[in-house]
């Protein structure tokens, strides 16, 4: 494979903090890896491998959380303000990457770093700031317990800038982490999130409760290319502009969505228990924009759309609330999923879970599952410490939501998310949660029927969609001729290329909203880099990182048990268009082609053949025989 320069894109050092003994350092990123990861979550993940020791406790001292930027990063490629986190899945101690965007990641490029190592803990609560060369931590006791948009007002008045100057970014944590809700997250930008596998709470572990960047410095780039650079940005944005996604969102944001993904049965309503609901009218793009709310758009660092808007809610009982857009799996999650069918309160819910910390996913398949319960008598309101958790209530479900941020009563348990509570709880919980077999919650769809969703996510080794969906359309550049629509070998096969395709997607590190062709992605690393990858180079480097988390994983204990879901996704719609379908049917047939195609043995373990091919010799000694 041809090697990167690795000189423009990137600007060759790592910030390792301890927070134990209060050290902070400066390393060089290795050229060599670079060139076999990239950066993001790819260049991540390897980090994480070499630095974590095995089996230890995601809440340990011994337990590191890295951030991380990809050459993209900061440039004029669009939506690349984007970051990656990686670390050690809360909910289910194996690995978890995640993105956000925003302008975070680029602050911390222009700050000088292409990734930070987070080790060890404090012993009170602290902040860092990282100021170009210079970087300190800070002690934050006025801060604790207070919310992801205070805490970010806070710091940017504190640093000279308001909420607006994009010349500061702040990357924190809510009340969830510090009481390390297991589904915590990490915010930065007003709203923006890095979501996936409870990393908030690895700060709150840490007593880290922000990361302040700001800095002044260039991203380098090879001075002979930077017309050709420029005119290749171009065709990206014009590239992601024409493209399927780029026509929704740049029009309507992703509430563009909603509309399409009813009408094949794919939005989730009260806990997967029908897919049918009132007033859909009020849940289209076109009345919340235009009646439910009034807003104004705010883009992330070189966003291609007006995607973004800040909104004010013009109707109902919480009329006057300013918050973000919704985005579609908050629309649905919060929404139908819950029973609740006004778009205003989604809002508000939406805000308030955000300022709490918290991932969506996990947050709207708990609260769902808990509706249902109570709906059906499996647990009663003197259980949920006086809380009436019926369908459609917004205002229970912001008490819900504000008891688990705290831990307080129930949210003890609850804050341990879907699957430990389902087991906890006993009874019918463990027949109607929601949630794949290693323990996270899906995305924010039905994903019975959406095979491409459902099936990616049983089998991701990050915690989070692994590859594409590819249910109602095919890929033409990976070779994959036509929808994977049915739950057959072919599903299975077909997603194995699109996993490689979207890791390498991660390592670049954009918005993937703001997708162009492989070839493009190819010739912008390349003319920033001064890099020679081709097609083939950059599926090879996907399908390392790939391969590279399943290791992780199985040197954590994972299994063959781990590839599967529970039994509410196993239960066939009742209702709407996919009544009666099933991916548990074929599931078994499904996964082994998806092994074969992967390369890996029966069990789902790589072939040592394959890993010495992608230079993963190193986790040879982690393969049970």
């Amino acid at each position: 494979m041809s090697k990167s320069k690795t000189h423009g894109g990137y600007m060759g050092k790592i910030l390792r903090v301890d927070l134990t003994h209060r050290k902070i350092s400066q390393e060089t990123l290795h050229p060599e890896l670079c060139s076999e990861y990239i950066g993001g979550s790819g260049l991540g993940i390897r980090l994480f491998y070499d630095e974590i020791k095995p089996r230890i406790n995601p809440f340990s001292s011994d337990n590191k959380i890295l951030f991380v930027t990809g050459p993209l990063t900061g440039t004029l490629v669009p939506g690349s303000g984007t970051y990656s986190v990686v670390s050690r899945n809360t909910l289910t101690g194996l690995a978890a990457t995640c993105q956000s965007n925003g302008f975070w990641g680029a602050r911390l490029k222009h700050a000088g770093y292409d990734a930070i190592i987070v080790q060890g803990s404090s012993d009170k609560l602290v902040y860092l700031n990282v100021n170009d060369e210079k970087v300190t931590i800070e002690e934050a006791s006025d801060l604790a317990g207070k919310g992801t948009f205070e805490t970010e007002r806070i710091l940017k008045k504190r640093y000279g800038e308001d909420c607006l100057d994009s010349k500061i970014s702040v990357a924190t944590i809510g009340p969830a982490g510090e009481n390390l809700v297991r589904f915590a997250c990490i915010l930065n930008d007003a709203g923006h999130v890095a979501a996936t596998g409870g990393l908030g709470a690895i700060l709150g572990a840490k007593k880290l409760k922000a990361i302040v960047v700001h800095g002044r410095q260039s991203i380098p780039i090879d001075a002979r290319t930077v017309e050709e650079f420029v005119d290749l940005v171009n065709r990206w944005k014009t590239e992601a502009l024409g493209s399927g996604i780029g026509k929704v969102i740049g029009t309507n944001g992703s509430i563009g969505l909603f509309s399409n993904y009813q009408k094949r049965g794919w939005v989730p309503v009260k806990n997967l228990t029908t897919n049918l609901f009132p007033g859909e009218e009020k849940f289209e793009a076109f009345y919340i924009r235009n009646k439910a709310h009034r807003g104004i758009p705010m883009v992330c660092h070189t966003c291609t759309y007006n995607h973004c808007r800040a909104v004010q809610v013009k109707k109902g009982p919480y009329k006057g609330i300013v918050g973000e857009e919704i985005e579609y799996e908050i629309l649905a999650g919060f929404g139908p999923n819950w029973g609740i069918y006004d778009p205003g309160a989604v809002t508000m819910l939406n805000k308030l879970n955000d300022d709490l910390g918290m991932d969506a996913k996990e947050a709207s398949f708990l609260l769902s599952m808990l509706m249902e319960g109570y709906a059906k008598g499996y647990i009663g309101k003197e259980d949920l410490d006086g809380i009436d958790l019926t369908w459609g209530s917004p205002e229970a479900a912001a008490a819900a939501l504000q008891t688990v941020s705290q831990r307080r009563g129930i949210g003890d348990l609850l804050a341990e998310g879907v699957k430990r509570a389902a087991d906890t709880l006993g009874g019918e919980f463990p027949n109607i949660a929601v949630y794949v077999k290693k323990g996270n919650a899906p995305h924010i769809h039905d994903p019975r029927t959406r095979w491409g969703t459902l099936f990616n996510q049983v089998v991701s080794d990050m915690g989070s969609q692994e590859g594409l969906d590819l249910t109602a359309r095919g890929s033409a550049e990976l070779g994959i001729d036509k929808p994977t629509s049915e739950p057959d070998e072919y599903l299975g096969r077909a997603n194995a290329k699109t996993e490689w395709f979207r890791q390498f997607q991660e390592c670049l590190t954009y918005c993937y909203f703001q997708s162009c062709s492989l070839k493009t992605m190819v010739e912008v690393l390349n003319c920033l880099t001064g890099s020679d990858y081709d097609v083939a180079d950059a599926l090879t480097i996907g399908r390392r990182v790939v391969n590279l988390l399943r290791m992780f994983n199985i040197r954590e204990g994972m299994t063959l048990e781990h590839d599967s879901f529970s039994r509410r996704l196993a239960t066939p719609p009742v209702d709407g268009p996919n009544i009666g379908k099933s991916l548990a049917p074929s599931f078994e047939k499904v996964r082994n082609a998806y092994y074969e195609a992967s390369g890996w043995d029966e069990e789902g373990r790589p072939k040592k053949e394959l890993l010495k091919s992608l230079h993963l010799d190193f986790t040879l000694g982690d393969l049970r025989e």
